[in-house]
């Protein structure tokens, strides 16, 4: 292995170490990664809305623009999507 190569190496692995040492000072102060996706209790519960009215807000998708993908029977809610549409919902609502 060339020098330049060890040097890289070293610097990957140094690179790999700091990213685990400040992914565990994150979750020692209570950070978590946002979710991908989530069920329709969990987004209820982000939005302060009951499960009733949850999935009212699925049934009406086309006229309420409300994020969520069918995946067979299930049904799924990209989070991303919802924190956009809810930023959105603010924002007319001013």
């Amino acid at each position: 292995m060339s020098f330049e190569e060890t040097f890289r190496q070293i610097i990957r692995e140094e690179n790999k170490q700091l990213l685990k040492d400040i992914k565990g000072l994150l979750e020692s102060h209570g950070y978590q990664e946002a979710p991908r996706t989530l069920s329709v209790k969990e987004a209820a519960s982000i939005l302060g809305f009951g499960m009733t009215k949850t999935y009212d807000m699925i049934h009406r998708g086309d006229e309420t623009g409300f994020p969520f993908i069918r995946d067979g029977g299930r049904i799924i809610i990209p989070y991303n999507a919802l924190m956009n549409w809810i930023d959105q919902q603010t924002n007319q609502a001013i």
